[in-house]
């Protein structure tokens, strides 16, 4: 069973989850290159690394055969079953040696795909598995002290990895791993994107909305914090606001503020009827039928409104 983590690190794309990651296991002194899987790769510059292409990196190894040499696969997930072939198709030019002999450990960062991408690999003695930092990266996350910090990631693979790789979370990234099911991991992304994805368009548009008028998005930090507290912890029942309460002549006036923002407007009348539906499927209007009724034709008038103009 491995139980020892990595002394050297190689990082398969320089994404911003790879730029974030080797950035944090060089500040922890582990020994940290990076593979250029498109391009060439860049040899100057303070925050560079020893940055190789795909051929030249694998040559080096089989040259050197480290150790404890883990290999991050952190691009696209699309591009993840492309990159597995890539490199045992590559291995075998450079090494007639099992790719064991070179790699001892093969993670990659994906969300939604699971270790079973690197089947082929394992049958060459290459323990493998999934490790998803729940948490949305930019290219500019590097900047961070730490964008790891404290932050959830899955993990799912081999149970000969993922004690090692809990470690490496728990120390290295000083993030909290928590170990799933292939299943489990999926619901969580898909989780992960409706919480945040899905948020954006509605935040930007009021964010939007509040530097036209000269204001702050600070003003709705608080709102926005503890809006999503209780959404993820009481749910629909916590809810408060004009559709739950059945205030047609609030609701109105939202519609009438938001004339000269259509775009911010549509969104509001759709996410309006998403809600009444979710609260009606409740049972949140009961008896309160007539009053159900008046919103809906408020919502009903302006979205002709619209789609006549």
């Amino acid at each position: 069973m491995q139980t020892q983590g990595p002394t050297t690190i190689s990082i398969l794309g320089k994404g911003a989850v790879g730029t974030a990651l080797a950035t944090q296991c060089r500040a922890m002194n582990l020994d940290v290159s990076v593979v250029r899987m498109h391009g060439s790769p860049m040899t100057s510059g303070s925050d560079s690394f020893k940055e190789y292409t795909l051929g030249a990196w694998l040559k080096g190894v089989s040259e050197k055969k480290p150790s404890s040499h883990w290999v991050f696969c952190t691009v696209p997930d699309d591009s993840i079953p492309d990159t597995v072939e890539r490199v045992l198709d590559s291995w075998t030019h450079v090494s007639r040696d099992p790719l064991s002999k070179g790699l001892q450990a093969i993670i990659h960062t994906s969300g939604v795909r699971t270790s079973q991408d690197f089947e082929r690999v394992k049958q060459q003695g290459v323990t493998a598995a999934s490790m998803h930092p729940i948490q949305t990266f930019h290219k500019d996350s590097q900047s961070l002290s730490n964008p790891f910090s404290s932050i959830q990631i899955t993990l799912e693979g081999d149970e000969s990895l993922l004690p090692s790789l809990v470690v490496f979370c728990e120390q290295t990234l000083q993030a909290q791993p928590i170990r799933v099911t292939q299943v489990q991991k999926q619901q969580i992304h898909a989780a992960a994107v409706l919480s945040s994805n899905f948020l954006f368009p509605n935040l930007s548009l009021a964010s939007a909305l509040l530097r036209d008028a000269d204001l702050s998005p600070d003003i709705l930090d608080p709102l926005v914090q503890s809006a999503a507290h209780k959404a993820l912890h009481e749910g629909l029942t916590a809810i408060s606001g004009p559709i739950a309460r059945l205030d047609t002549q609030t609701v109105q006036r939202n519609l009438d503020a938001l004339r000269s923002h259509p775009t911010a407007l549509k969104r509001y009348i759709s996410e309006s009827e998403f809600l009444i539906h979710q609260l009606t499927e409740l049972g949140h209007f009961e008896g309160k039928s007539e009053d159900l009724q008046d919103l809906r034709a408020v919502l009903t008038k302006e979205s002709e409104r619209l789609s006549d103009e």
